[in-house]
């Protein structure tokens, strides 16, 4: 007869699979962390919730098997705005690229853009009850706390970028660096392509040259430069930024939903083997 796990919901097993994953790696845990991605440069949907209150359902059952547990709600505030939602304004479109956090708030009632997308959903969150620690991507970038882990993944970007080919297909980052700076010129993300990191200084290098985001191709202000990436000017690609949140956070679970499914298997293996850092147990799910 099988015992029943907690409340004898799944939640109370993937809480105990958590607890043997950390004894597997000898991790010693004195917190379980768990995280969910709060967007911040689209309006918050149904999708947006369930993600936060899947991480609060772990975080209630690691509790209740006796253990300390922390949600973390990551608000990718960095990310550069990729299309203008419906019912915004169209004064929005020469922000385009620029990152959310940076982006003043066309409503004029937060700090940016970012931080108005941000309090829609972490409003939610409040008005539920949950408990929560909320971390701004930009300040997290700003504050240093990624700051290990990019000069890491940079410095191993050959090796990462022939990982990302062998998993997805992709030649991009071959080529490039996974890594996006600001440009100093024109203000915008994506748009700027970082083609040499320099160990020493902490720098990339970088090219204006435009890419297409969103669904519009941005020409690029033509602008070369460099950037320190221990400043906040920039930041890493998805392919590398989930990994470098775990190990910086110290994340033992986050769930995902299945249309990152490859970037989630690209982040394991960098956790795994670049960054030293055994990646959080996941869950994966679809409405």
């Amino acid at each position: 007869m099988n015992e029943t796990i907690g409340r004898g919901t799944w939640l109370d097993k993937v809480a105990l699979d958590i607890i043997k994953r950390a004894d597997k790696f000898n991790l010693q845990k004195q917190v379980f962390r768990v995280e969910s991605g709060l967007g911040a440069s689209g309006i918050p949907h149904v999708g947006s919730l369930g993600d936060a209150v899947r991480a609060h359902g772990i975080k209630l059952a690691l509790e209740n098997i006796g253990q300390k547990s922390e949600f973390i709600a990551y608000s990718d505030d960095m990310d550069g705005l990729r299309r203008i939602p419906k019912s915004f304004p169209d004064s929005l479109k020469k922000y385009l690229a620029t990152p959310v956090s940076m982006i003043p708030d066309p409503f004029d009632c937060h700090n940016s853009y970012g931080d108005h997308m941000s309090s829609m959903l972490q409003q939610s969150l409040d008005i539920l009850e949950i408990d929560y620690e909320h971390q701004s991507g930009t300040q997290a970038y700003r504050n240093g706390i990624l700051n290990k882990e990019i000069k890491t993944i940079l410095e191993n970007s050959q090796i990462v970028g022939k990982k990302i080919m062998e998993i997805l297909g992709q030649k991009k980052f071959e080529n490039i660096l996974p890594y996006y700076p600001i440009c100093e010129k024109c203000g915008r993300i994506y748009v700027a392509e970082a083609y040499e990191y320099i160990k020493d200084e902490s720098k990339v290098l970088y090219r204006c040259n435009g890419s297409v985001v969103g669904r519009t191709h941005l020409e690029g202000c033509g602008h070369k430069g460099e950037v320190d990436v221990t400043k906040g000017l920039g930041k890493l690609s998805w392919k590398g930024e989930f990994a470098a949140r775990w190990s910086a956070l110290d994340i033992s679970f986050e769930a995902y939903g299945k249309d990152l499914a490859d970037s989630v298997k690209v982040n394991d293996w960098i956790s795994d083997e670049i960054l030293g850092f055994p990646h959080p147990h996941h869950v994966k799910y679809e409405m």
